[in-house]
């Protein structure tokens, strides 16, 4: 079975942008939990998540996006949540995490938030 599943990253300014593209659950989680780890490791600390072709998240995916959230915030940083469709904000309300994130239509405005 082929997982279809992409990270896109890229900086703007000193917030690094995350495009997830496909599928975050069990098996391709660990992989978005890695990288954030790293990120910090080498001092970045502001992110954007863009979920916007983002089709399926787990329980899993999520209980690492908490606690990489927790790191990044011990840190000094935050991230920032963009572009959840329908089905994934309403998983987010479900569970309380659209309370621990700050949920964002557009890029601009996430980014607006970090100033």
């Amino acid at each position: 079975m082929t997982v279809d599943f992409e990270i896109i990253e890229r900086n703007l300014g000193d917030i690094k942008v995350i495009k997830i593209i496909g599928e975050l659950d069990a098996l391709v989680a660990p992989k978005l939990k890695d990288r954030i780890a790293k990120l910090v490791e080498s001092d970045t600390i502001n992110f954007i998540i863009d979920f916007e072709e983002l089709v399926h998240i787990n329980s899993l995916a999520m209980g690492i996006l908490r606690g990489k959230l927790r790191v990044v915030k011990e840190a000094g940083g935050d991230i920032k949540l963009i572009k959840l469709n329908d089905h994934i904000k309403t998983i987010f309300e479900m569970i309380g995490l659209d309370e621990i994130f700050e949920i964002f239509e557009t890029e601009e405005e996430a980014v607006q938030s970090f100033k």
